[in-house]
């Protein structure tokens, strides 16, 4: 699929769209921005905003879809060996997108299970690589199901630290999914 390079106008009404939402955001509850505040505040009409988002709970899945994007980016170019790399890594990026000023609604109470869901895709296709050859010999469907629940889980754990402020450190955060991970998979055998 060719995909076109965005026009550089299209790029600035996206970033100050993105940019008021942030704003917004620091200044009230999720739930209470709409997209008229936000029209207003990045000085646009609503046409523009519907141009590009259907609503703000669209603006907040493309906001965390692009989150999402830079943080496989970021873990392809900063990881390629161990299970313990790619988690500190995935944790490292998890803590940075949510503490820069740009992270800001990627984490709120009602978008936390959309953005949970994303995060598990990920740690479920990075980790089956890395897992897959542990798994007891059972069908495939139900490795599949297996991973699927460590894989949530881990997710689960990931969203619990953020929501929590992040007591833990990385690399402790990392050797308990880890272990986790390998309890699960060494009772079902």
């Amino acid at each position: 699929m060719d995909e076109k390079k965005e026009d550089g106008r299209v790029r600035y009404t996206k970033m100050r769209i993105r940019s008021a939402f942030y704003e917004l955001v620091k200044e009230t509850d999720y739930e209470k921005v709409t997209v008229t505040a936000v029209c207003n505040k990045a000085e646009i009409n609503r046409a523009t905003f519907y141009k590009h988002y259907l609503d703000i709970p669209d603006l907040v899945d493309k906001l965390q879809e692009e989150a999402i994007e830079n943080l496989v980016s970021r873990l392809d170019i900063a990881t390629k060996s161990s299970m313990d790399d790619f988690i500190v890594d995935l944790l490292k990026q998890v803590k940075t997108n949510v503490n820069s000023k740009d992270g800001i609604g990627l984490f709120t109470q009602a978008t936390a299970n959309n953005f949970t869901s994303k995060v598990s895709r990920i740690i479920y296709s990075r980790f089956a690589t890395i897992i897959k050859c542990d798994l007891p010999d059972i069908p495939d469907m139900d490795q599949d199901m297996i991973f699927a629940y460590i894989a949530g889980g881990c997710a689960g754990i990931v969203d619990y630290w953020a929501k929590t402020g992040f007591r833990e450190s990385e690399k402790d955060l990392s050797q308990k999914l880890r272990l986790m991970a390998y309890s699960t998979i060494h009772n079902i055998r």
